[in-house]
């Protein structure tokens, strides 16, 4: 059974959600022969499953808590039963996915992603039969997998292709139109299904890694580079590439929303300050410090969510951005085994886990507003 560690929490906002509340979280590193089932909120495990190939990807949670999808490095794709993580389905894919995805609702299905010249495929979430393959003439590695439940879509980068995808899943989403015309009323362009079909935009170069944005149509990405660039989905394109003074590290990245402004909050490792980016003027305009080293960050409610160092261990708070400041903590850890990093469960909660993919502390969305 994975570990969980000693927990102190201060005052503030944190779930003290009862057992079974819907709050879900599934952790297993990559590599990792076991997956863990727990709650988010509280910590509790709930239940384990063997992957003895090894996980080839974090395993998700669907939305609804429904199942757990895991991707193994035998090339396989699995559906496991919530709670006990019986497994119900599985499939042996082309490649070996490194990134998945897992929509919910009645449209939903599931992304897998890896390297080869298909190395892509979408699956019925019950069967896991394939739906779609996405076939390219030369092989490719996909970086990215984010689902935008919003739009009903995934976004989909690359680390060797200069473009992006959004994959809607929704059965009513409107027709994808090909072709090279002026007029697209004028009948010139053939269209295809807008489920499941990719809509394919060109961006200045290859993605590392695609990053959760303060409203739905836009998304930051940091590129072959190291930039940061930032995507706007309805025109679907990179409209801005701001200056920062340091290069953006995944995981110390977290949108925030505050009334009309929104943006982004970035650390650079062994940093103590966040550079505030202002979505509209493109532009760092502020920092907000933090009492110790910034370790790991996050968005949840339109709130940056941000762990720092303190005596003895690591406290976790959420940042006023437009005030440059950090309310009080919301929970404080003794000891963990650095890096850390949050991973997001069901029920808008979010969850602060170590480097040996030990629960830390919990946070339910409402409560962080």
């Amino acid at each position: 059974m994975l570990a969980l560690a000693l927990v102190f929490f201060g005052r503030g906002a944190l779930a003290d959600a009862p057992a079974g509340s819907g709050t879900l979280l599934a952790l297993g590193s990559t590599g990792a022969t076991r997956i863990a089932l727990l709650d988010c909120a509280t910590g509790r495990a709930l239940a384990e499953a063997a992957v003895p190939a090894g996980l080839a990807a974090q395993p998700v949670v669907a939305s609804g808590g429904g199942a757990v999808y895991a991707a193994t490095r035998a090339r396989e794709l699995v559906r496991f039963g919530v709670p006990a993580l019986a497994e119900q389905a599985r499939v042996t894919l082309d490649f070996e996915a490194d990134a998945i995805a897992a929509a919910d609702g009645a449209d939903a299905i599931v992304l897998a992603g890896g390297h080869g010249p298909g190395a892509l495929s979408a699956h019925d979430p019950a069967t896991l039969a394939t739906l779609q393959r996405y076939r390219l003439p030369e092989p490719f590695t996909v970086s990215a997998i984010r689902d935008l439940p919003d739009r009903r879509r995934f976004a989909v980068a690359f680390a060797d292709l200069d473009e992006a995808w959004e994959i809607a899943y929704d059965r009513d989403a409107p027709p994808v139109l090909q072709g090279l015309v002026h007029d697209y009323r004028s009948n010139e362009a053939v269209p295809l299904p807008g489920r499941l079909t990719p809509r394919r935009f060109t961006l200045p170069n290859p993605t590392r890694a695609l990053l959760d944005g303060p409203v739905p149509y836009e998304l930051a990405r940091i590129d072959a580079s190291g930039a940061l660039g930032v995507v706007h989905l309805d025109v679907r394109r990179e409209i801005e590439r701001p200056a920062l003074s340091a290069a953006p590290q995944p995981g110390r990245v977290a949108a925030w929303r505050d009334g009309a402004r929104r943006g982004w909050l970035l650390a650079p490792s062994g940093a103590a300050e966040a550079e505030r980016l202002e979505s509209g003027t493109w532009k760092v305009t502020g920092r907000v410090a933090a009492p110790g080293e910034i370790l790991a960050m996050a968005s949840s409610a339109g709130r940056a969510l941000v762990a720092y160092s303190v005596a003895g261990g690591v406290a976790v708070a959420t940042a006023d951005v437009a005030g440059g400041r950090f309310g009080a903590p919301l929970a404080r850890v003794r000891a963990p085994s650095l890096p850390l990093r949050f991973v997001a469960g069901t029920g808008g909660c979010v969850a602060l886990v170590d480097r040996d993919d030990r629960w830390l502390a919990g946070f339910v969305e409402p409560a962080l507003r």
